[in-house]
């Protein structure tokens, strides 16, 4: 396994005001706020629940809301189309649950969500199935600004179409719709927002119009914040400007007064919602929300989120749970065939952009392991299944490089695309993968990425030993909600002393360090970390790099390091 390189903290200008009383807060706030102002400062620790931003300056909302008021308030039948993922499914549950309140229960007449299988966008079968359910209003939300075809299906069928969309726009938008995105304003500040973020602007904006969506005629219906902050973490948003606040306020709601079926799909998970984090919804909530979409069919989902009783929750929980576990598991196997692959020809790493194909590969998971895979090599990887002479897949790519912007410049080769600046889909006929990946490497070869190194831990802070205290971690805390582009301190603890260490784990996979003395004393946890443990044979000390978190157990929390590296003292 390749070494990590710690890269130091930055020092910080001497003539910097202090940000914070307590030193080791004022370096973190420096290094992510720089040289700002006390209001600035202030506003960033605010814990207090913010109002969300104006809905009515993100592009095409005015428009949209208009046509949605007019639809509820002569009681034309609205249809919503959805996409697979999390975001895709919380936002359809927000709008389902706030045109609900807003209609009495009589909207919207039908929700379709897409099979994996169909694939990913607004789909003419979809529109006719909304058609037949009467819909004469279609809500596309999290797609639907590349689907030509299906707009002009649901426009000769009589519908009008409005598309709430936070995907990037490479060409024109589809005509005769409505299309409320941050895309078609470059400066947008709503251009970080995901799916569901939209959407609870859309619910915000429609309670300003006089309808309840949610907490009564003119009131922000704060209440669906839970499903929006899920949506926004789930979809990896960056966690700052607008988004901190929604993810913020968003844990606030699910804490306090979570819906029948994330308790049940909580309990069934051992997660407690009392006092869970957006780290928690990013590992645990969110990838089982995903798993059904993933395997092809997202709606036990969807059902979960809008269950109104216990027995519809309790239906769909369990069936949530083996999804994930199933995912779980064909995530393992394409990890597995793709080491084999690399096995038989390890000249593939010299490659900056990393393309694996196979033929029985389930394409739901195609995206989790391009994921792991940039990770681990630290580079553009992306991840196709050929069937019917035709390869699809996901890309994802690592700063400096915006996959999607560089599979547009070779769109003649592709027959489908779209995404964000690190992950996309695609598909292109086999024949055609070999010029895509030169294509690709010649791009990133004049790209600004980086070549791929070892893995590198930007420390952002020095910790001292004595002050691995609760009192320490409920201070970085204020920081958060963490997340995309405002992640937990990563900090190095120097020369703490180690009592003792052990393997754990089912597998006896993971390492566990007993760091500190006496009542400081606190555990240092390396996942799946557990073959270093011969690095600390006869080590009376150790250097640290992690992060700092609550350890829940038997009704006790405690103070845990989770550990990114380490080394023993050198004295």
């Amino acid at each position: 396994m390749t070494r990590p390189v710690w890269i130091a903290p930055a020092s910080l200008p001497q003539d910097l005001r202090p940000l914070h009383p307590d030193p080791l807060m004022h370096a973190l706030l420096a290094r992510r706020l720089g040289a700002a102002s006390a209001e600035t400062v202030s506003d960033f620790l605010d814990q207090r629940p913010r109002p969300a931003p104006d809905p009515l300056l993100l592009p095409g909302m005015p428009e949209a809301i208009e046509r949605i008021a007019r639809a509820l308030r002569a009681g034309e039948s609205i249809g919503i189309f959805g996409d697979y993922d999390t975001d895709g499914v919380t936002a359809a549950a927000v709008l389902t649950l706030a045109l609900r309140q807003a209609s009495s229960g009589a909207q919207p007449v039908a929700v379709r969500l897409p099979l994996r299988s169909e694939g990913y966008g607004l789909s003419v079968a979809g529109v006719n199935d909304l058609a037949d359910a009467g819909a004469t209003l279609l809500i596309a939300v999290d797609c639907g600004s590349k689907d030509h075809d299906a707009v002009a299906a649901a426009r000769s069928r009589g519908i009008d179409v409005i598309i709430l969309d936070h995907h990037r726009i490479t060409g024109d938008l589809p005509r005769d719709a409505i299309v409320a995105s941050a895309q078609n304003l470059p400066d947008s500040a709503y251009r970080s927002l995901a799916a569901a973020g939209l959407a609870y602007l859309l619910a915000t904006a429609l309670a300003q119009q006089g309808f309840d969506t949610g907490a009564g005629q003119g009131t922000e219906p704060t209440g669906l914040l839970d499903l929006t902050m899920i949506g926004l973490v789930g979809d990896v948003s960056t966690l700052i400007g607008f988004n901190r606040a929604l993810v913020r306020d968003g844990l606030r709601t699910l804490r306090g007064t979570p819906r029948v079926g994330l308790r049940a799909l909580s309990d069934g998970a051992g997660i407690d919602l009392e006092k869970i984090t957006s780290t928690e919804v990013a590992f645990q909530i969110s990838p089982r929300l995903n798993a059904p979409g993933r395997l092809d069919d997202p709606r036990p989902a969807y059902e979960l989120l809008i269950a109104r009783d216990e027995r519809a929750a309790r239906r769909y929980a369990p069936e949530i749970e083996r999804a994930n576990q199933q995912r779980k598991i064909l995530h393992g196997r394409i990890l597995h065939e793709i080491d084999e692959i690399l096995a038989r020809s390890p000249d593939l790493l010299k490659r900056r952009v990393l393309i694996f194909s196979g033929h029985n590969w389930d394409a739901g998971i195609l995206g989790l392991v391009a994921s792991k895979l940039t990770e681990r090599f630290d580079r553009p990887v992306i991840v196709l299944k050929i069937a019917d002479g035709v390869a699809h897949g996901s890309a994802r790519s690592v700063p400096g490089f915006d996959v999607t912007s560089t599979l547009t410049a070779s769109a003649r080769l592709l027959t489908r695309h779209g995404g964000h600046e690190r992950a996309a889909g695609l598909a292109l006929p086999v024949g055609n993968v070999e010029a895509l990946d030169a294509a690709l490497q010649v791009a990133i070869a004049n790209s600004d990425a980086p070549a791929p190194g070892p893995p590198r831990l930007e420390i952002e802070a020095n910790l001292e030993a004595p002050r691995l205290k609760m009192e320490t971690l409920r201070l970085i805390q204020t920081l958060g909600p963490f997340g995309e582009g405002n992640p937990a301190p990563l900090l190095r603890i120097v020369d703490a002393p180690l009592r003792d260490y052990m393997v754990m784990g089912r597998e006896r996979q993971h390492l566990k360090l007993h760091i500190g003395r006496g009542v400081n004393a606190v555990d240092a946890v390396m996942w799946n970390g557990a073959d270093r443990s011969r690095e600390l044979i006869g080590a009376g000390s150790v250097d640290l790099v992690g992060t700092l978190e609550a350890n829940q157990w038997q009704g006790t929390t405690r103070l845990q390091v989770r550990l990114a590296d380490f080394t023993s003292s050198k004295g």
